[in-house]
């Protein structure tokens, strides 16, 4: 039972302080949309590069502030989108 207790607190620690490594991990990009595919969403950044980025069933999606699926966004769209490398966690588009 002490044996438990002593891993069990050396997973909260961990945990604790793995955690902000991982939120400073998440970046954010805005731009245009280029592209958007099943699974798979383009943007062209303010500095005229693109970047692509992966969108799983836990990405979030919101068009001018309501939560819809990704084939709602157009081509246009301004987006803003919440990653952690390729892999889009949130996807906010506004439709000018």
């Amino acid at each position: 039972m002490r044996r438990l207790r002593l891993v069990l607190a050396c997973a909260v620690v961990l945990l604790a302080l793995v955690r902000p490594l991982v939120a400073a991990a998440a970046t954010e990009d805005r731009g245009i949309v280029v592209r958007v595919q099943p699974a798979r969403i383009v943007i062209r950044e303010l500095d005229g590069t693109r970047a692509a980025f992966a969108v799983t069933r836990r990405t979030v999606v919101t068009l001018d502030g309501r939560r819809v699926r990704l084939r709602r966004l157009r081509r246009g769209d301004v987006a803003t989108i919440g990653h952690a490398g390729h892999l889009a966690l949130a996807v906010s588009a506004v439709r000018p």
